[in-house]
């Protein structure tokens, strides 16, 4: 990582925008998602990290079933995730019919600069436009700076919808790695 890499946004807060990835945008979507999740490396245990982040990572899987998105600024992806207008194909248990987003990520240089908000923002606009009465998502425990912005922005906890994520991998015999639900109930505008 250079030296621009980290102060990207540091001098300034940038104008974010939010746009639909092509795939084109691929690579340095993977590259966000290398770098916001690449250090829990460490965090989870390896048989589990490593088919999360080959999941996090398949973005032809993720635009197959759902939209890629992508916020930029100062002409660079800072962020990016994966809108799903009906959240159950996911396979994470959400009820049918819901919205939701996956593997929400922005560049720990431009963590703090509304990044992740606009990505959210945007998708919880494109769950309004599909009728989808809820937009829900999930995070981890050790994800602690996700929690607490999902928290103040007024996401609600769902705990009815946790996951286990090694079970969700099928992987046994490991303590539970519980992802959190979060949902918010979605009000459409009076025609």
């Amino acid at each position: 990582m250079t030296l621009a890499d980290h102060t990207s946004l540091a001098v300034a807060p940038a104008r974010v925008t939010v746009r639909t990835a092509t795939p084109a945008d691929h690579p340095q979507i993977r590259g966000v998602l290398r770098a916001a999740y690449g250090q829990f490396a460490l965090t989870l245990p390896p048989e589990v990290f490593r088919p999360y982040q080959a999941d996090l990572l398949d973005l032809e899987t993720h635009a197959r079933h759902g939209t890629l998105v992508v916020a930029e600024a100062r002409g660079r992806i800072q962020g990016s995730g994966a809108f799903y207008c009906d959240t159950h194909a996911q396979g994470f248990g959400w009820p049918p019919g819901w919205s939701g987003g996956r593997g929400l990520a922005v560049r720990p240089a431009a963590r703090g600069h509304g990044v992740a908000r606009a990505l959210l923002g945007e998708c919880e606009r494109m769950a309004i436009a599909v009728g989808a009465p809820v937009f829900a998502f999930h995070t981890a425990t050790f994800m602690a700076a996700a929690v607490q912005l999902y928290e103040h922005l007024g996401y609600l906890r769902a705990p009815d919808y946790d996951v286990d994520l090694a079970e969700h991998y099928g992987i046994r015999g490991l303590a539970p790695i519980p992802l959190l639900a979060y949902r918010r109930d979605l009000v459409r505008p009076l025609a």
